[in-house]
């Protein structure tokens, strides 16, 4: 893939995410009951980073739980991250900082306070266009993580509901040759608010386990779950 055509996508969706910062956020509340599982690997006081926070909903959910830990979170959207910092004010055992960051960029974390306990990715990497760009990312998000630390993901496998492989379009419709993208890359449309689109791409167990391989992790566990339309991936820093 060319470094104009990453760009592009890239472009394609900083557009969605300031376009529909509000209606997106809308549709992620800190009560939905996925996160319980994320919530299960992060320890009371533990520090924690959210690579592509959005609304700040796990750190809600980190308060409602009643932990007591530190928080970071950063997203490439300033129009989410004025979401979560309105909400932060009403943390009081979550300790949590707010950043714009775009960590599809070189040194994106140079800024950021580390090292970390633990990483969350909570539909973040599929929204990263080329193997290599993902690879980068998590090379970014080992650096930040203490020894052995871990970092838990989801990745949305959107092929596996009839609803929304319905929303996947041709990339004709941009301009795009699809001849010229990864495996696994599609174009989907968004409908709530007005209409928008997101690149997203298929990231699987075996990708995964590249990505893993060529960035210092190791997988500790993977499994479907939410009605089988996530992928998570629990990753170790390694030795």
């Amino acid at each position: 893939m060319t470094p104009e055509l990453v760009t592009r996508l890239i472009e394609i969706n900083r557009k969605f995410y300031s376009d529909f910062a509000r209606a997106f956020s809308e549709t992620r509340s800190s009560g939905q009951s996925r996160l319980d599982r994320i919530v299960a690997y992060i320890g009371d006081g533990v520090k924690t980073l959210d690579v592509g926070c959005g609304n700040g909903r796990l750190a809600e959910r980190l308060e409602r739980e009643g932990r007591r830990a530190q928080y970071v979170g950063v997203d490439a959207s300033p129009q989410l991250i004025a979401i979560a910092s309105a909400r932060a004010a009403r943390l009081h055992h979550v300790a949590a900082t707010f950043r714009v960051a775009d960590f599809t960029a070189p040194d994106w974390s140079a800024a950021i306070d580390a090292p970390f306990d633990i990483a969350v990715a909570l539909a973040v990497l599929h929204h990263v266009p080329s193997f290599e760009l993902r690879c980068n990312v998590l090379r970014e998000i080992r650096a930040l993580l203490k020894p052995r630390a871990q970092l838990v993901m989801t990745n949305w496998h959107f092929e596996r509901n009839e609803r929304l492989r319905k929303k996947i379009v041709s990339w004709e419709t941009l301009g795009i040759d699809a001849r010229d993208l990864e495996v696994g890359d599609a174009l989907m449309t968004w409908e709530r608010g007005g209409k928008g689109y997101r690149y997203c791409h298929l990231v699987t167990q075996a990708e995964v386990k590249q990505l893993a391989e060529q960035t210092g992790f190791q997988i500790v566990e993977q499994f479907y779950a939410d009605a089988d339309l996530n992928l998570y991936s629990v990753l170790q820093v390694s030795n």
